[in-house]
């Protein structure tokens, strides 16, 4: 099978990778001693000695170390299956809300990327951030016309750090990988997509384009909104877009009727099969930061930084997979996975094999998101490829990444979600060869 092109995470070297090493444990001793002494000083005080804001110091050392550390902290914090509910909530704020740039910082970025003419062409420019990530900053503003726009300003001089940390977590994942417990989990195949798209997401005006695309490639879908760039004042370090109403509000599921969070349930994820089987440009990033519900009643996604274009081959095999899954043929989701391995020789247990995805497909095919354990479904199927000696695509991760980021935002809003028969039809479609998107619309109008 032909590889698709996959970026290689960058080599440090060994001196500068220990430095920062040494700089990460101590970031890590001085927030845990914090905390110690926080808690220790409560007991002197007769007060209650329970550990409650150990989540918040966590949040707050993850954001210390900054940009690779966050990205890793923000998939976590989607996964209340795994950590603790307050654990989650004290990472969510990673999502938007990191300590934002300094006024002469910002002031400074912008009139670097535009020059001072062309700054110009931005009114009413606010430093006050609409939200604050580990990239990147972004700010209300208008352009010459009246017309509101937000302005995603890159943070200074972040290159050579996220380098060596993505080097270093990459290293810390492979290592875990080999644990009892996570044996068969694409551990290292995660660390490696994640670290590629935090470097990837330094170049905004990649986001740019992968912006544009996704508006396009989503436009048929009703609920689903993605800004406009405004591509003659887009660049490396900046991206300008449509400002688009709602989105700053932070409307909790809880707020919404229970017919308007079934809708969007469905919406959500027919926008993320959309990209899985139908265009191929998926957006990995998905978490609730990147994911807004307006209070319209639509879903506004945004940063498309870490947005990757899957192989033909592998959504043509994703889609044959997701298709029988739902009808419980197991023997035909081990097909799908043998036609997209990397690797199946006569050392492989293609048999046994079979019979381990029949058994896996009969206990979890035609579930609902209640009922659908995404990880503990992912680790067995891995785990089954490693015991029988067929090696995955590493091309799976990603579809894979950007169903789990996805996943607890649907459930929050639909648990009873049939995700299975949702996908269903988008399947036929992508089987069919019919395109998406506004491509699809310009197809069946000159038709």
């Amino acid at each position: 099978m032909e590889r698709a092109e996959r970026p290689d995470l960058p080599s440090v070297t060994t001196t500068a990778a220990l430095l920062r090493l040494g700089r990460i444990l101590s970031t890590v001793s001085a927030g845990t001693t914090r905390h110690l002494v926080r808690h220790a000083w409560r007991r002197l005080g007769g007060r209650p000695t329970t550990a409650a804001d150990w989540p918040e110091e966590l949040s707050r050392i993850v954001e210390r170390l900054g940009p690779a550390f966050i990205k890793f902290a923000q998939i976590a914090s989607t996964r209340e299956d795994v950590l603790p509910p307050r654990a989650c909530a004290a990472l969510r704020r990673l999502h938007d809300n990191v300590e934002p740039m300094r006024p002469q910082d910002v002031h400074q970025a912008l009139t670097e990327h535009l020059g001072p003419e062309r700054a110009k062409s931005l009114t009413d420019f606010h430093p006050e951030p609409l939200g604050s990530g580990s990239i990147a900053c972004v700010y209300p503003a208008r352009l010459s016309d009246g017309t509101q726009v937000a302005v995603k300003l890159r943070r200074p001089g972040l290159t050579d750090t996220v380098r060596r940390d993505v080097a270093i977590l990459s290293t810390v994942f492979a290592l875990a990988g080999r644990l009892p417990g996570l044996r068969g989990a694409p551990l290292a195949d995660m660390a490696h997509a994640v670290g590629a798209s935090v470097l990837r997401q330094l170049d905004l005006d990649a986001e740019a384009r992968n912006l544009a695309l996704l508006r396009d490639d989503l436009s048929t879908l009703e609920f689903i909104a993605v800004p406009a760039p405004v591509t003659e004042l887009c660049g490396e370090s900046c991206v300008v877009m449509d400002f688009v109403p709602g989105v700053r509000d932070h409307v909790e599921v809880a707020e919404l009727s229970t017919e308007r969070r079934r809708v969007l349930a469905d919406q959500t994820l027919r926008a993320v099969f959309e990209m899985l089987f139908c265009t191929g440009l998926v957006h990995c990033d998905l978490h609730p930061g990147n994911l807004r519900l307006t209070r319209t009643g639509s879903v506004v996604v945004l940063d498309a930084g870490f947005v990757y274009r899957v192989p033909e081959v592998v959504r043509e095999n994703l889609a044959l997979f997701f298709l029988n899954l739902g009808f419980r043929n197991g023997p035909r989701c081990a097909e799908a996975v043998l036609a997209s391995a990397e690797q199946v020789d006569r050392h492989s247990d293609t048999a046994a094999f079979t019979a381990d995805m029949t058994r896996l497909v009969d206990r979890y095919g035609g579930t609902t998101a209640r009922d659908f354990d995404l990880i503990a479904f992912s680790t067995e199927l891995f785990a089954s490829q490693r015991r029988n000696g067929i090696y995955a695509s590493s091309e799976f991760v990603f579809p894979l990444l950007a169903l789990l980021m996805v996943e607890q935002t649907v459930r929050r809003l639909d648990p009873d979600v049939d995700f299975q028969a949702i996908a269903r039809p988008i399947v036929f479609r992508a089987a069919s060869g019919r395109p998406a998107g506004e491509r699809r619309r310009r197809l069946e109008t000159a038709g």
